[in-house]
Parts: C-alpha cells; structure tokens; sequence
C-alpha cells in the first residue's frame, strides 16, 4: 500500500460478532482500497492499529472522513480505536477532527524522522472529537481515552515535551510516561493536557485549561492555568440546556 512502508504492519477491522478483516494481507483488495484512500499512514515496522466498528456502514464512514487521520513513525506501536468514534470537521470554526500520532515524519532538529517504538494508543467507544491532536513520541509511552469521552476543539493532548529537560547533572526530568482519561469527560475548547497526567471519569475539563498534574476523583469541575478544581459535585449532559430541560433528567434519552 502507498501510504504503509515496512515490514510485518497490520490494521485489522473488527465489527460485531468478532469478523475481523487483515487490509494488509491482500485478502479483501475492497477494504484495502478504501484503507490506502484513507488518511492512515505508517513509516516503520510491526505497528498494529485495531479500528471497531458497529457496521461496514460505520466503517466506510470513518475512513473516507478527511477529518480522521492517523499517523505512526517507529516500530513496534499499538493502535486501538472503538466503536462508534464521531469526528468533527468544520474548518470556519477550526474544527479540523482527529489526529492520532505517534512519532514525527520530519524533525527540523535532525533533519530526519523521529520515530517513536513500543508505544500505545486506545480510544474507548463513543468519542466524540471535534479538534484534537493525540500525540505519543517517547519510546514506551501510552494514552488511552475511555468510553463516552466528548473532546470539543483546540485540543491537544501531549504525552511528550518534545525535547528534554535535564537536571545540572544532564540527566532527564521530564520523562514522560502515560496520559489517562476516563470515561465520560468532557474536555473543553483549547485545553491542553501534559504528561504523567491522570484525570477520573466524569469530570469536566474547562475552556483553555491547561492540565499538567492529575485529579484522579470523579464529578469535579477543573479549570484554569494550572488547572485546579473549582467545583465539586457536578455532572455533565451532551445535549443543550433547552434539550436537556425538555426531555428532563432522562438518562435514556442519551445514547
């Protein structure tokens, strides 16, 4: 495939009653169209992205999004997507959808590739993405995004300074290790969210937050530059007000 380059890559579909389709084994030429048609790139070897679908309908969907992008750089790297992922595109208010990236093409530094191995990425079913970058450089490194997570735009989520920090000795103190969201956060407009981060399920995020330390409890409103928890106590609905008032407090109206 024109966009895939190394060896032992895989993507793999999975929809429900466990069919899983190998795009890289030359075995069903139709998904592999639409793969090499997609915005998925990998440079390196033994990278696997997993994508889960609710339906071929669904699948088709996601992938020929110009909004979906996924880019792998470096060997050995985990990709997992699920079900039913909506991203977002709307250029007008700068809603460019998802970037999924490990490892850079092209490092001014070096003038080269960076690549980034051993790595993991997972996003959990039912996220909503208007605007983010997702983005792991440091060998042995992984975020993960749980289920019913809604990441509005100007979003970045960085688990990597990019370059290094040293102590007066010359030895690293900005290691980066993992980012962890829970299920059902709502991260808002131009947050930015750092290493080492930790942030607990249903939890609000507010607009221009930057999140460099973790809050690992539930029902929190964080906000700010460093972020800081200026509510307790607070739940978060997808719908507007006027829907939400409408309908009353009927959890089952929301999917």
């Amino acid at each position: 495939m024109e966009k895939i380059t190394g060896m032992g890559n895989e993507i793999v579909l999975h929809f429900p009653g466990d069919e899983k389709i190998a795009c890289l084994d030359g075995s069903a030429m139709a998904w592999q169209e639409i793969v090499n048609a997609s915005n998925i790139r990998i440079e390196g070897n033994g990278n696997r992205v997993d994508l889960h679908f609710g339906s071929e309908e669904e699948a088709v969907a996601l992938l020929k999004n110009i909004a979906f992008n996924i880019l792998i750089v470096g060997d050995n790297n985990e990709m997992e997507v699920g079900k039913a992922l909506t991203v977002c595109y709307n250029p007008g208010w700068g809603m460019f959808g998802l970037h999924l990236v490990i490892g850079t093409p092209f490092d001014s530094w070096m003038n080269a590739p960076r690549g980034a191995n051993g790595c993991r990425m997972e996003i959990g079913e039912h996220v909503v993405v208007c605007g983010a970058v997702i983005y792991l450089q440091e060998d042995g490194s992984r975020i993960a995004v749980g289920r019913d997570t809604m990441i509005s735009w100007g979003v970045d989520i960085w688990c990597t300074d990019a370059h290094t920090i040293t102590d007066m000795e010359g030895n690293p103190t900005n290691r980066p290790y993992y980012i962890e969201i829970g299920e059902h956060v709502w991260v808002g407009k131009d947050v930015k969210i750092g290493k080492n981060v930790r942030i607990g399920r249903d939890n609000v995020i507010g607009w221009g937050s930057i999140v460099t330390r973790s809050f690992e409890e539930s029902n929190r409103l964080v906000v700010g530059a460093p972020a800081r928890v200026v509510r307790t106590g607070v739940r978060w609905d997808g719908r507007t007000i006027n829907e939400y008032m409408k309908n009353g407090n009927d959890e089952s109206f929301v999917d």
